[in-house]
């Protein structure tokens, strides 16, 4: 069995062969234009393949890095990211109520001020952790510090509902950070199905207490 011909390190396929053996034909028979011709009908198709193949490599790369974020690419033009935040998958999928998520914002909003001094990546709610209309204007350093308040008030208040069980408030507060304040999945903390249920069951009863420091009547 004949073994396929390469150009540049790549095999080339049945067709692509017919056609690089018909171009050094024409070649060796001085037909320049039709040789010509052929060679670039084989140099497009060749391009052709590079092209797709950076794509597919491009595209494996980014799916690879949003997973590990607990998201995912999905193939189009252009690639589409989804599912990143995992307060939103939680509370699309029912595994948090819609209050629950709402505190869970509220304390993302808390978290990323005093954090990195910026605005929250998600909509502010009324009665968040910011002045609102007819206060005098803070400057930024008032504003983070103010925001680092708000978040060892909600985080000692989980902390709290533990009591002594030190462990399952490290835990719980461990949780709230890395997904209401960070917007990690549940699933990228844990490869055991048995530790991610018991980290979501953490995360519901931080968000009650974040949500009972916010407004005690809840």
């Amino acid at each position: 069995m004949n073994r396929l011909p390469t150009v540049n390190g790549r095999s080339l396929n049945l067709g692509q062969a017919k056609v690089l053996k018909s171009a050094e034909k024409a070649e060796a028979r001085g037909q320049g234009p039709l040789a010509r011709a052929l060679y670039e009908r084989l140099e497009v198709q060749l391009a052709k393949l590079d092209e797709a193949e950076t794509r597919l490599r491009a595209l494996m790369e980014a799916d690879a890095l949003e997973r590990g974020r607990g998201g995912a690419v999905e193939p189009g033009s252009p690639p589409k990211v989804r599912g990143r935040d995992g307060l939103e998958t939680l509370e699309a999928s029912g595994a948090v109520t819609a209050m629950q998520a709402a505190a869970g914002a509220r304390y993302r909003e808390a978290y990323e001020a005093a954090h990195r001094g910026m605005a929250s990546s998600m909509a502010l709610r009324p009665g968040g952790v910011r002045g609102g209309l007819g206060e005098r204007p803070e400057g930024p350093a008032a504003r983070q510090a103010r925001a680092v308040m708000a978040v060892k008030r909600m985080e000692q208040a989980v902390a709290d509902r533990f009591g002594d069980d030190r462990p399952a408030a490290a835990e719980a507060i461990m949780v709230l950070r890395e997904v209401a304040g960070e917007g990690r999945s549940v699933r990228t903390l844990s490869t055991s199905g048995q530790r991610r249920a018991r980290l979501t069951r953490r995360l519901i009863e931080a968000l009650d207490e974040v949500r009972s420091s916010l407004d005690p009547r809840a």
